[in-house]
Formats: C-alpha cells, sequence, structure tokens
C-alpha cells in the first residue's frame, strides 16, 4: 500500500481523481479529502504489480492531468460559442446554391474561348481522331 499527500492549493480534487482513475487498471484506488489536504491510497490487485515507479509516474500523469484542466477551463468560452453556433446554425443564411446568371454566362464564355484555343493548337483535329484506339488509328501494321 502506498500513500500520497497532496495539498488542495496544488492541484484541485477533480484533477488527483482524474489521475487517479488512469491506475485504477492495476491498484484500488482511494482518495480522502481532509481540509486542505488530499489523501490518495494505491493498493495493488495482486502482489505481481510493480510498484517501485509508481511515485514518479503518478507525480508526472497528475502534472499533466493538471495542465489539461487548465487548459479546459481556459477555452470554456470558446467551446460554449462553437457549440451555441453549431445549435443555432440557419443554413437559410447562407444559402449559396451556386453561380449566378451572370457569372455561368461568364464561365462559358471561357470555357468557349479555352475550347477554340485547343482546337487551334492541336491543328483543328476532330475528337474522333482522338478517341481512335492504336489499332484503329495503324491498323495491324507492326514492324519487326
Amino acid at each position: 500500500m502506498i500513500d500520497f499527500i497532496f495539498d488542495i492549493k496544488d492541484y484541485s480534487l477533480d484533477v488527483i481523481k482524474e489521475t487517479s482513475y488512469l491506475f485504477s487498471d492495476s491498484f484500488w484506488v482511494f482518495v480522502e479529502k481532509n481540509n486542505n489536504k488530499i489523501k490518495v491510497t494505491f493498493e495493488p490487485f495482486n502482489k505481481k504489480v510493480k510498484i517501485k515507479d509508481l511515485q514518479k509516474l503518478f507525480t508526472k500523469k497528475l502534472k499533466e492531468e493538471k495542465i489539461k484542466d487548465e487548459i479546459f477551463n481556459e477555452n470554456i468560452k470558446l467551446r460554449e460559442y462553437l457549440i451555441k453556433q453549431a445549435m443555432t446554425y440557419n443554413p437559410e443564411e447562407n444559402n449559396n446554391d451556386g453561380l449566378t446568371a451572370e457569372e455561368e454566362k461568364e464561365l462559358e464564355k471561357l470555357i468557349k474561348e479555352v475550347e477554340d484555343e485547343l482546337k487551334k493548337e492541336s491543328g483543328g483535329s476532330n475528337d474522333s481522331e482522338i478517341k481512335k484506339t492504336w489499332e484503329e488509328k495503324y491498323g495491324g501494321k507492326t514492324s519487326k
């Protein structure tokens, strides 16, 4: 059995509970709060569990959990805002179904210009020549 005692000014009860939960797969974990102190007791499920590095590991995880908790508390307003935006989203306000008639005309004009330019560059060859397979174009001619 191993005991740790922490001052509540250093680590909140929630942070200690969250960290203790990480070890609940190998230990019975008892958390007691007395005034300004929090006592955490670890009792291994079986004797094979190594408790040698438990103090280092628990302290490391406790510091990590404290940082996570601080970050969580610092951006609570942002999360509330995002949830509010998601819950009050109105697709009618952001309805952008595509191009306007003027934009469509401009796009058609640009496509036609590109097609004409491609025809000029290819020497005016028609699409049927391009789509022919090797055999159709050159027949059975082979040279060895």
